[in-house]
Order: structure tokens, then sequence, then C-alpha cells
């Protein structure tokens, strides 16, 4: 029988440091206390002799830590090599808004602000850099509709990027073949040990994945000389889902503008010019890329934006749309009303309209349950807005769930009115900056 985890036996998570050799980056973590534990997350970056600039693999090994800080959040957190005061202050606001669903979750607002110690840089980084903004850029692959829309942006301007994914996928994979594009992976493996102290005890939650693949990718980019690394995510990763001890508790918080802008501001106090990290789509609503997405017929049986598929256990990951989480329910009523009922359900294999057992979570994301689910979903009046349109189809009619909410419609209307209108605030360079245009640049 394995001995229980119990995570208030720690005072703190050291980030011990990290080592490279072939191709493979070692960050290394120990939660002290009586009976410590040490953890080892491993970056292969495959073939590969050009190590990483030091700057950014600091910036990786913090960024990781959250994942190890997590199984215990001790009151501390101990640097053991030399950071600037600004390093320190990035990772603070990572722990603070990244952690923020897992303190809600487990009911520890402490978690999200920690102590952070360890010795003092004390070289100034040199601010001079040497990218090329015209090079290649690299695109960050998921799988789903948000970032074929950018793919298909560059393509329609005569621009071929390199994609880029954090371990493979099937939905990642069969994106990428779509697009006819060149490709790079890197493969992230998290300790084992870490797996097994969630199964004794330890506590466990939602991490900011995508701030771990954005310094990846920067890594990949500056070792190979690539362009900008060039995001996909979307206005609405700005809100968040529900309000906890004065906090906004965002699931999509490492998706959102704070997050980019913070990741920014840290790689231009190293060193490095801002302009190596950016979202395209960060001004479209969910209904904008949606309007975008459905334009690229070709895609439409190969993405897959269910989270399902994306298990680190290969034996839990499913085989296509779940059909019942938050990410299905929401991505189905946003696709419906463009895409028309025969199309939808050969994507889904289903209609989840017909499935009374989704009607409380189509109710959560439209705006009519309890809070905005805690996933990688648009704002309610977007679905809202979907959902009218769906109402008034005559091909939608007589299903459960269309009948139901066609009966709350003037809930679903006042819903259904866009909050915020104002243009949305973005980092998109202007080199890039009409790469939305659906007019090619060259006439």
């Amino acid at each position: 029988m394995s001995t229980p985890f119990q995570p208030r036996t720690f005072d703190a998570l050291v980030i011990d440091g990290h080592d490279w050799a072939g191709g493979r980056l070692e960050l290394n973590y120990t939660l002290r206390g009586p009976d410590p534990v040490s953890f080892t997350e491993v970056i292969d970056f495959g073939d590969t002799d050009t190590e990483p600039d030091p700057r950014l693999t600091r910036l990786l090994a913090l960024t990781c830590s959250l994942s190890y800080y997590k199984a215990a959040a001790p009151p501390k957190v101990e640097i053991a090599f030399p950071t600037h005061d600004f390093e320190k202050t990035y990772l603070s606001a990572l722990i603070e808004g990244g952690l923020g669903e897992f303190a809600y979750t487990n009911q520890l607002p402490g978690a999200l602000t920690p102590e952070i110690d360890g010795p003092a840089a004390t070289a100034t980084p040199d601010p001079r850099d040497d990218w090329d903004p015209a090079a290649t850029p690299l695109v960050p692959v998921g799988g789903g509709k948000d970032s074929v829309v950018t793919i298909e942006a560059f393509r329609h301007h005569g621009v071929a990027p390199m994609l880029f994914s954090v371990n493979r996928y099937d939905p990642i994979d069969r994106c990428i073949e779509v697009s006819g594009l060149d490709s790079v992976h890197v493969r992230r493996s998290i300790d084992r040990r870490l797996i097994q102290a969630n199964a004794e005890g330890a506590y466990n939650g939602h991490v900011p994945v995508t701030a771990i693949n954005s310094v990846i990718g920067l890594m990949v980019a500056d070792a190979r000389g690539f362009g900008p690394v060039v995001l996909s995510n979307e206005r609405s990763s700005n809100v968040g889902n529900i309000e906890w001890l004065g906090r906004d508790i965002n699931h999509q918080w490492s998706k959102s503008l704070a997050y980019e802008t913070l990741l920014r501001d840290t790689l231009a106090q190293l060193g490095f010019n801002p302009d190596r990290y950016f979202s395209l789509l960060r001004g479209l609503s969910e209904s904008q890329i949606a309007d975008r997405f459905a334009t690229s017929p070709e895609y439409f049986g190969v993405f897959t934006s269910c989270n399902r598929l994306f298990a680190l256990d290969p034996s839990r990951r499913a085989s296509s749309w779940c059909g019942h989480c938050p990410k299905c329910q929401f991505v189905f009523v946003l696709l419906a009303p463009r895409l028309g009922r025969a199309t939808c359900e050969k994507i889904f294999g289903g209609n989840l309209f017909a499935d009374t057992g989704n009607r409380d979570g189509m109710a959560d994301i439209l705006g009519l349950g309890v809070h905005k689910p805690f996933e990688c979903v648009g704002e309610y009046y977007e679905a809202a807005e979907s959902m009218l349109a769906v109402i008034d189809d005559p091909q939608w009619q007589g299903l459960p769930l269309v009948d139901e909410f066609a009966g709350r419609r003037v809930q679903l209307a006042a819903v259904a009115v866009n909050p915020d209108p104002s243009p949305a605030a973005h980092h998109v360079p202007e080199r890039y900056a009409n790469l939305l245009d659906t007019k090619p640049i060259d006439g």
C-alpha cells in the first residue's frame, strides 16, 4: 500500500535548477519537508546540439514549477539559482493568475500568494536582440478551430509558417497534414512521481499549460532562427469564470491578454524583443473566429476541440468528440447555425441537441445556468446569439433541447448582447496586422 502524500508537511517548493544534454532539458524541483520529494521534468527538443538561451531556460524552469508547486501548495517557493526581481514578479503573477481555478476548486486561497525567495542575479541583461522579426513565424497548433484560422490567415496571404506542438496528438497531426505545412515538435514529460503523488493525496487541478507551451515555443523559435511565436488566443479568453474572494478566477488566464502582456514585458526585461510573442486572433470574438473557420471545410473532418482527446494517459484519451463536455457543447452551439445540421452531426458523430443529458451544461454556456464552465469556452453572449439563430432555423426544430431553449427566448435575447463592443486591445505587430484581412496582399 502506498504511503499517503501529506501536502501540509512540506514547507517549500525548491526550484533546484536545470541540466542540458543531447537535446534534452531536465528541470529539477524538490518539495521540502520531513520526507522531501524530488521531481525531474524532461523537455526533449529532438536531435539538436543547440543549447537553449539560458534566459529562456530559467523562464521555463519557473513556468513549469507550477505543476509541482500545486501538489502541496506550500507557503514558500525558493529559487536555487540567481534571478532578477522581475523574474520573481513573473512567477508570482503566474501563480496568482494561472492557479486561480486550482485554488478555487481546492479551497486554498493561500496557494495564490506564496513567499518567493532566492539569490539575486547581479548582471544586467543585454538589451540588444539580433532576432529577425521577418523570419518564418512559428505557429502552435492545438488541433481546434482557432489555430486553423491562424494557419489559413497566413496561407491566404502567401505566408507559410512553421507549425509547432508540444507532444503529438491525433487532432494536431491531422490538422497539420491538411495544411500541407512543415512542422516541428517537442516532447514534454511530466515526472511520473507527480502522477503517483496525485494518487496518494496530493492536491491536483488546472495549471496554465498555455504558458508552458508558449515558453517552449519561444525556445524553439530562438534556437532554430524562426520569427515570432504566433498564438491563436481570442478576446473571450480575457473573461473569467467566477468571482471568488475578490478575485476573478479565469480558466483561460494563460491565454488572456494579461498573461500575454506579462510574458512580453518579461521578455523585454530579459533583453528580448517582445514582438517575439503575440496572439494573432486577440481582437476577434469566438463568433468571428467561427465565421472564418466555416470557410475552411477541408478541416471539418479532422479538427477536434474536445480536451478528452488530449489526456496525458493514452489509455484515458477519447477517440473523437465526447459530446458531453463544455467544450463539445460550446463548439456545437457555435457552429450549428454556421455549418448546418447535417454537417454538424457528421463532425460530432451525433446531435448534441437531441441529448437531454446536455441540458445543464448547455444552460451554463448560454448564461442561463450556474456559471461559465471551467473550460476554454467563449462568452455567454456568443453562445446565446448562436442559439437564437438555431431556434429560428427549421432544420433544428423538433429537437428536445432546441425546443426547450426556445421557451426561454426572452432570457436568451437578454444574454445575447455584447457587454463590451469596444475594439479589443492586442499586441499584433504592424507587419502582421493585415493577416486577418479577407483580401490577399497581392490583390
